[in-house]
C-alpha cells in the first residue's frame, strides 16, 4: 500500500477506523449491523490480498454489502422513527457518509476491474495478478 497515493492511504485508514468503531457500539443494532457488515468485507478481502499478493480493483466488490448497510442506517436516520440525537445517531451518520463515498469509488473501481484493469496496485512497477 505504500505505492498509493497519500491520499488513498489515508482515505483507506480511514475507512478502516470508522468500520472499525462499529465494535464500540455493539450494544446498538446500528453497531451490530456495522460490525457485521465490516466482518464481511474484511472475511472476503483479506484472503484476497493474500492471493492477488497486493491491492487490486476486485477489492471494491465486497464493499458492496454496504449498499444494504447504507439503506438501513439512512431509514435509522431519516425514517419514520429515527434515531434520537446522541453517539449512536452521530456514528450513523458518520458510517452512512464514509461508507456512500467509499461505495462511489468502489462502483468506479469495479467497472475498471471488469473492463481488464486488475494489476496489483501501488506497485513501482505492475505485477500481474494470479489467475
Amino acid at each position: 500500500m505504500g505505492g498509493l497515493p497519500k491520499w488513498v492511504q489515508a482515505w483507506v485508514l480511514g475507512l478502516i477506523i470508522v468500520n472499525a468503531a462499529a465494535f464500540a457500539f455493539l450494544h446498538s443494532a446500528v453497531g451490530r449491523w456495522t460490525a457485521a457488515a465490516a466482518l464481511v468485507v474484511c472475511v472476503f478481502n483479506i484472503p484476497m490480498m493474500l492471493r492477488q499478493q497486493g491491492l487490486t480493483r476486485l477489492l471494491s466488490l465486497p464493499h458492496f454489502v454496504w449498499f444494504a448497510l447504507v439503506a438501513y442506517l439512512a431509514t435509522q436516520l431519516f425514517g419514520a422513527d429515527p434515531l434520537p440525537a446522541g453517539s449512536v445517531r452521530t456514528y450513523a451518520l458518520v458510517v452512512l457518509v464514509v461508507n456512500s463515498i467509499s461505495l462511489v469509488f468502489d462502483v468506479i473501481e469495479m467497472v475498471r476491474w471488469l473492463r481488464g484493469e486488475r494489476e496489483v496496485l501501488g506497485l513501482r512497477q505492475p505485477k500481474a495478478p494470479l489467475a
